[in-house]
């Protein structure tokens, strides 16, 4: 007895079957293979397309951070200046503040020193009038001594006065002349 199998003849009708089902299993299988590769290349497009924008977003994330980089330097130079600025400007308020006050200070004194020249005036201008009355007075007096009436000058001539002419001339003279002296005169600008 030899060892060989035999195999048992299958009926033809289950052969059949089976290989329709085998070739609608492959047939499936090759479709999805399709679609899986179909898929394959879809997503390496997709990987080669977010490489690129990887690629891409890195270089502009350098260029940003270079960016970012300059302005924060440019940043703080401007807020160096920005701050110089600031204190100049306090600098400037303060001078201003002192400069209104004194100029405040210079109006009050201006105005008081005004008021004082026009009551000095108002004086001057009183005192001018009254030095002219004055005068005036004076002279009238003096005149009346010298137009003096008859009576008058017998008793001039009288020796119990013992006042002398001459004397007397001599002090109207220096009254006259004080007079003179003393008036005020206007001066004109």
């Amino acid at each position: 007895m030899s060892n060989e199998v035999i195999a048992a003849p299958r009926d033809a009708s289950q052969n059949n079957g089976a290989i329709l089902k085998l070739q609608s299993m492959v047939k499936s299988l090759t479709t999805e293979r399709e679609k899986l590769v179909s898929e394959n290349v879809k997503l390496v497009a997709e990987l080669d397309k977010l490489k690129t924008e990887h690629s891409q977003a890195v270089i502009d994330k350098e260029q940003l951070s270079s960016e970012l980089s300059a302005e924060k330097t440019s940043g703080g130079a401007v807020r160096g200046r920005l701050d110089e600025t600031h204190a100049k400007l306090l600098e400037v308020i303060e001078k201003y503040k002192k400069l209104d006050q004194d100029k405040s200070e210079l109006s009050n004194s201006f105005a008081q020193l005004k008021a004082s020249q026009e009551a000095t005036e108002q004086q001057l201008q009183t005192c001018d009038q009254h030095n002219v009355k004055l005068y005036q007075s004076a002279q009238e007096l003096l005149e009346k001594y010298q137009n003096k009436g008859t009576f008058s000058a017998m008793l001039q001539d009288e020796p119990i006065l013992q006042f002398q002419s001459v004397e007397m001339e001599n002090i109207i003279q220096e009254y006259e002349d004080k007079l003179r002296e003393g008036q005020y005169t206007k001066k004109v600008n």
